[in-house]
C-alpha cells in the first residue's frame, strides 16, 4: 500500500498507513472448508478511501469530485495537512464559500501556521468579508515583514492581487497604506494594485509618494515608466528613467530600460552611450554588445557594427543573432554572396526561417532569375507548409525590395490562386498594384477586403490615401480616411493620410496639424516628406528643410525624399 501512496504523490497519506481490515474471529464454521470472513471498514480505512478517491479524481481533472471527498475528510480529520490540501483545492477552483469553510478548519487545526492564516484572509476577501479579513491581513503582514524585508506589504499585495474585485482589493490596500503613510513599500504596493485596477492617476500618485520616501526603489521607477508609456507620455517616461539611472547608476534593468526607450524615441547616440556604460560595468554583458552592434548598423557604421557581432561569435554567445546581423550588414553593403553565406549559418528556431527568407531577398537583389527565387521559396514552403501564405508574402517582398515589382505582383497572383480571398495576400497585391500603375486592381482588392471586413483600418487607409495621392477623387478619399481614423485614431499612417488629403483639398492649416501629429508619432521618411512639402508651400521653409534634412540623414535612399528634393531643388 505504501508503494501505491508514493506513486500517487501524496506524502501525507503515509500518516494513514498501517490500517487493516477487521476480521470477525467469532464467525461460525459451517463446513470443513473455511468461510471467507466478513470485512468491515474502520474509520481510518474510510478516511484512506476518501483521500485516495480525491487524489485519483484530481489526477483525472475531476476537481469537483476531488474537492467533495477532501471536504468530507477535512470535516472529521484532525490532520492539518488534509485541511491544507482541501483548502488549496477550493481556492484553486474559486469555490469561495467552501474555501472559507475549509480555511477556517485549517486555521483552527494549525493556529500558528502562516500559510493557514494567509489562506483564511484570502478566503474572507473573496467572500466579500473585507472587514473580517483586516485583522488576519495585519497578522499576515507582521509575520511576513520578518522575511520579505518590505514591511510585509509584498505578501499583502500578493494576496490582494488574487481578489477578483480589484477596486475592493485596492480599498483594503489603501487602508494599510494610510496606517503607515511613511512606508515607501506601502505606497509602492498600493500603486501596483491601483495600476491593476486601471486607476492610473492613483497609481502615479502612489509611486510619486514611494519615490519621495525612497528614490532608490527601482521597481517603483520601472512601474512608473510602464504606466506613463501606457498613457503615451514617452517624454515623461524618459525624464523619469533618466533620474532613476542617476539615482541608481549600477542598476542594470533601469539602464537597459532607459537605453531601449531612447532607441524607441530615436535618440540613438544617447542610447549608444548608455549601452557603452553597461558594457563597461560588465564586460561580459553580451546583450549590451549586441545592442551596440544594432545601433552601429542602424546608423550605417557597418565596420563598427561588424566588430561587435564578430566579438559575439568569438565569445560563442548569441550566435544566431550575430550571424543574422552580419548577413544584414553584407546585404546593405551589396556583398550578396557574403550575405548569403552568413544567413546560411543561422540556426535555431527563432531566426532560421527568417534567415532563409533573407537569402531569398539576396537572390532577388543579386539579379538571380525569378525561377531561382521561386525555387528557393518553393523549397521553404514544402518544408513549412503551415507557413505557405507567409512565405508567398516573403517571396513577393523579396522581389519588391529588389524593385522587381511586376514579378512580385505575379507571385501574389499565383498565391491567390491557391489561397483565394486571403486578406493579407490581397492587401499586399494592392500595394504592389499601385507600384505598377494598376489602380484598377488596387481598388478591386481593397474593396474586397473592406467588404469582408468593413472596419479594416489598414485597407480603408490604403484606399483613401491612394485616391488622394494618385487621383483627383479627394472627397471620396476623405470618406475612406475618416472611416480609417475612427478605427485607428492614433495610427501615424492614418494621420499622415488625413493630412495629405487635407493638403489636396487646399486646407493647409488642417493638413499641417495632422501631419505634425503623424511625424511626432513616427518619423518615417514618407511622412517626413509629406510634412516637409506642406511646411514649404505654407511658407515655413526653414522648418521644412530641417525636417527634410533629419529624415534624409536617417534614410538617404528614400525615394519620397529624393522626389521632394528634385521638385523643390533642395
Amino acid at each position: 500500500m505504501n508503494t501505491l501512496l508514493k506513486a500517487l504523490g501524496f506524502g501525507v497519506l503515509l500518516l494513514l498507513s498501517g490500517c487493516a481490515t477487521v476480521v470477525d474471529a467469532q464467525a461460525p464454521v459451517e463446513s470443513e472448508f473455511p468461510i471467507r470472513p466478513t470485512l468491515q471498514r474502520s474509520a481510518r480505512a474510510e478516511t484512506m478511501y476518501q483521500v485516495l478517491t480525491a487524489e485519483l479524481a484530481g489526477k483525472r481533472d475531476q476537481l469537483d469530485v476531488a474537492l467533495a471527498n477532501y471536504r468530507k475528510v477535512a470535516a472529521t480529520s484532525r490532520d492539518p495537512k488534509i485541511a491544507e490540501r482541501a483548502t488549496m483545492l477550493a481556492l484553486l477552483m474559486k469555490d469561495h464559500p467552501v474555501a472559507l469553510e475549509l480555511a477556517q478548519r485549517w486555521q483552527m487545526l494549525a493556529p500558528a501556521d502562516d500559510q493557514a492564516r494567509q489562506a483564511l484572509a484570502l478566503a474572507l476577501l473573496r467572500n466579500g468579508r473585507v472587514d473580517e479579513a483586516a485583522n488576519d491581513l495585519e497578522v499576515v503582514r507582521r509575520l511576513a515583514s520578518k522575511k520579505d524585508k518590505q514591511d510585509g506589504y509584498a505578501t499583502l499585495a500578493s494576496l490582494l492581487s488574487q481578489v477578483d474585485d480589484k477596486p475592493a482589493a485596492l480599498r483594503v490596500m489603501g487602508q494599510f497604506r494610510d496606517r503607515n503613510p511613511r512606508s515607501a513599500f506601502a505606497q509602492y504596493y498600493y500603486a501596483m494594485l491601483a495600476a491593476a485596477a486601471g486607476d492610473r492617476p492613483a497609481a502615479l500618485a502612489g509611486l510619486d509618494q514611494a519615490l519621495a520616501r525612497n528614490p532608490k526603489l527601482a521597481a517603483a521607477h520601472l512601474l512608473r515608466t510602464r504606466i506613463l508609456l501606457d498613457q503615451d507620455d514617452r517624454e515623461a517616461a524618459l525624464v523619469g528613467l533618466g533620474k532613476a539611472v542617476a539615482a541608481l547608476p549600477r542598476d542594470r534593468n533601469l539602464r537597459m530600460s532607459y537605453a531601449r526607450l531612447l532607441i524607441e524615441s530615436g535618440q540613438l547616440d544617447q542610447a549608444r552611450r548608455e549601452f557603452a556604460i553597461l558594457l563597461n560595468q560588465n564586460p561580459k554583458d553580451a546583450d549590451s554588445v549586441y545592442a551596440l552592434g544594432l545601433l552601429a548598423a542602424e546608423t550605417r557604421q557597418y565596420d563598427l557594427a561588424e566588430s561587435y557581432f564578430l566579438d559575439l561569435i568569438k565569445r560563442n554567445v548569441r550566435l544566431a543573432d550575430a550571424y543574422f546581423e552580419l548577413g544584414r550588414i553584407e546585404e546593405q553593403r551589396g556583398n550578396y554572396a557574403k550575405a548569403k553565406e552568413w544567413y546560411g549559418r543561422v540556426g535555431g528556431a527563432d531566426r532560421y526561417l527568417t534567415a532563409r527568407m533573407r537569402i531569398g531577398v539576396v537572390l532577388a537583389k543579386a539579379g538571380d532569375s525569378t525561377a531561382v527565387v521561386s525555387q528557393h521559396f518553393d523549397a521553404l514552403r514544402r518544408a513549412n507548409p503551415q507557413n505557405s501564405i507567409a512565405l508567398y508574402l516573403a517571396e513577393a517582398e523579396a522581389l519588391r525590395e529588389a524593385e522587381r515589382f511586376q514579378e512580385a505582383f505575379d507571385t501574389l497572383d499565383r498565391a491567390l490562386q491557391l489561397h483565394a480571398g486571403d486578406k493579407d495576400l490581397l492587401y499586399a497585391r494592392a500595394l504592389l498594384a499601385e507600384r505598377i500603375n494598376r489602380l484598377d486592381v488596387l481598388e478591386r482588392d481593397l474593396h474586397a477586403i473592406i467588404a469582408a471586413d468593413p472596419k479594416n483600418g489598414q485597407a480603408l487607409n490604403a484606399l483613401g490615401y491612394t485616391l488622394a495621392d494618385r487621383t483627383d477623387r479627394y472627397q471620396e478619399a476623405l470618406g475612406y480616411i475618416e472611416q480609417a481614423l475612427v478605427v485607428l485614431p492614433d495610427d501615424a499612417a492614418v494621420l499622415d493620410s488625413m493630412g495629405w488629403v487635407q493638403y489636396r483639398l487646399g486646407d493647409y492649416p488642417k493638413a499641417l496639424d495632422y501631419l505634425r501629429r503623424a511625424y511626432q508619432a513616427n518619423q518615417d521618411a514618407e511622412i517626413a516628406a509629406h510634412f516637409s512639402e506642406v511646411l514649404w508651400v505654407s511658407g515655413q521653409r526653414e522648418e521644412a528643410k530641417k525636417v527634410w534634412r533629419e529624415a534624409q540623414r536617417k534614410t538617404p535612399d528614400s525615394r519620397h525624399l529624393h522626389q521632394l528634393q528634385e521638385r523643390f531643388g533642395w
